[in-house]
């Protein structure tokens, strides 16, 4: 599974020039009766951001202060008006993706979508910055962080070669771990989309492998989350009280946990009263019938169960696209 995986995704071709996965033959009725291709389900989507330290270089990355807090505010759309050979080099990369098979979600596209007038949302006394906002809607697998520098000598001559040095991070959006890198050298050259297009023949093959590499790990071992329990403040009862299934809410929980888990896998962190919390917990992304299984879908079956069968109503209050954070409201 995981060689056939890394092969498709990847974008190898057959000798007709086509690739693994089969395109449509127009037939929706035979297209809606087929099996689920695991492989288009799976395959991971990418997304290429722009680095803290290069929209600090167009002074589009501040700090605001809320409740005594300080959190980063990251300005893109200012970032993508004024940075033009930024939007160059993103495209000679995503047309670099596009070419093997990625699907890709698009930056400036996404911001369209969203309202980035307020950089922040403050909900449940957290900050969610424009980053997270992006994410949230384009929930790619992986971030192409992308550190750019360009200069150009312009005392010498109006046409004056550049000097253009990048740095591609592919980053799990999930868990924030970078997976795989490509780092160039200093660069020269009259045009920084050809410099940074040739560069870029040598280095992707590799880190495109890497990025499979790790996303057939994800498949065969799941994808790696941390889950948050936590009791409402206003609640005098505790995770720690006997359930109505006659052990405590927590030992409920973490049997539940054990048994929805890939192989179990999970590291309890917090085992309180009032908190129970769960790092590197390993979840299933494909239904048996090759379907997509998300975060979203985790967490509602998990809001689902605690409320069938242990009585507890939860709010979800989870941010980050690996996180599950649930507060439980009360105990009925």
């Amino acid at each position: 599974m995981v060689a056939v995986m890394s092969l498709a995704s990847c974008g190898s071709k057959s000798e007709s020039g086509q690739n693994l996965a089969e395109s449509s033959s127009g037939d929706m009725e035979a297209y809606e009766s087929s099996d689920v291709n695991a492989i288009e389900q799976a395959r991971p989507e990418i997304m290429v951001m722009p680095s803290d330290q290069t929209m600090q270089n167009s002074f589009c990355v501040k700090t605001k202060t809320i409740d005594g807090r300080k959190y980063i505010i990251r300005d893109y759309q200012k970032f993508l008006l004024e940075d033009d050979n930024f939007k160059t080099v993103v495209r000679a990369i995503q047309d670099r993706f596009i070419q093997n098979g990625y699907p890709l979600n698009d930056l400036e596209q996404t911001l369209k979508s969203i309202d980035t007038q307020d950089a922040t949302n403050i909900a449940d006394n957290l900050a969610m910055d424009t980053k997270t906002q992006l994410l949230q809607t384009a929930s790619p697998d992986i971030i192409l962080e992308l550190d750019l520098s360009t200069v150009a000598d312009y005392t010498k001559s109006a046409s004056a070669d550049k000097s253009v040095k990048y740095t591609i991070s592919g980053i799990d959006a999930y868990t924030n771990k970078v997976i795989a890198t490509a780092e160039s050298g200093q660069l020269t050259g009259k045009s920084v989309t050809e410099i940074v297009n040739a560069d870029l023949q040598s280095r992707l093959p590799k880190l495109m492998g890497d990025l499979q590499k790790h996303f057939s790990d994800v498949l065969t071992r799941g994808r790696d989350i941390t889950v948050t329990i936590n009791m409402d403040a206003d609640s005098n009862q505790k995770l720690t009280d006997e359930s109505i299934e006659g052990d405590t809410y927590a030992d409920e929980i973490i049997d539940y946990i054990k048994s929805h888990t890939v192989k179990g896998a999970y590291k309890m962190q917090t085992n309180t009263g009032d908190q129970l919390t769960f790092t590197n917990v390993r979840i299933k992304v494909l239904n048996d019938d090759g379907t997509q299984y998300g975060v979203y879908d985790w967490t509602r079956d998990l809001q689902k169960y605690l409320k069938k069968n242990l009585g507890l109503s939860c709010e979800n209050r989870s941010q980050g696209l690996g996180e599950v954070v649930l507060t439980v409201k009360g105990i009925k």
